[in-house]
């Protein structure tokens, strides 16, 4: 099992529009978290339902979700982040570091690839030459 991490780092997150926020990469975090704040000055639209989630602490939540587009050491990925209250910090989890084929180096404590930043769009044919 990984070891957690908790780092914070300079990240563009956008949706109807862009702003830099540092964000702490949580390494023990499924899910991104944005608060309500920065949600709306993106223009992030909300998911009509909650989705029922567990916090650190153990205790469950309903929490409303919606999509961000995450840039991050020249690489770019959509993620899907739990909409927290007003003023919350701002998180990276597991499944954006995935997306953007990122990983924390637990020495250095710093992000690295993963992998290479690729898409395999299968059943599509590429473009005739």
């Amino acid at each position: 099992m990984p070891a957690m991490g908790h780092d914070f780092v300079e990240a563009e997150l956008s949706w109807k529009r862009a702003a830099r926020v540092r964000v702490l990469v949580d390494t023990g975090a499924t899910h991104s978290v944005l608060p309500s704040d920065l949600a709306d000055r993106l223009g992030v639209i909300r998911s009509p339902r909650s989705i029922r989630v567990k916090l650190a602490d153990g205790s469950h939540r309903s929490m409303r979700v919606g999509a961000v587009l995450v840039r991050l050491l020249g690489r770019e990925a959509g993620d899907t982040a739990l909409i927290a209250r007003r003023g919350a910090e701002p998180v990276l989890g597991v499944e954006a570091l995935e997306a953007l084929g990122l990983t924390v180096d637990p020495r250095s404590r710093k992000l690295k690839p993963s992998r290479a930043h690729a898409v395999l769009l299968v059943g599509t044919r590429p473009p005739r030459r």
